[in-house]
């Protein structure tokens, strides 16, 4: 591989490397413009609240037998 070549290799992925970063931080502002459109419309306790009540039933259910034995064969089945 020449030099030249790999000269313009290495500047068209510099070139798509800025393109992905630039398409990226649109996405997060976009994201981060939706979020806070949002976050407008739900009170904050009420948030709050469901996240508290989520991570109560989250923890319930993972302390059941039933759901443990699940999520173990679910991780063992996706290591092999």
């Amino acid at each position: 591989m020449s030099l030249r070549s790999l000269s313009d290799e290495i500047q068209f992925h510099n070139l798509e490397m800025e393109r992905q970063r630039r398409s990226a931080l649109l996405l997060l502002q976009r994201q981060k413009r939706d979020v806070q459109r949002q976050l407008g419309r739900i009170p904050l306790p009420a948030a709050i609240g469901a996240a508290v009540i989520g991570g109560f039933v989250a923890q319930r259910l993972l302390k059941t037998l039933p759901s443990k034995r699940l999520l173990r064969f679910y991780l063992t089945w996706r290591t092999l």
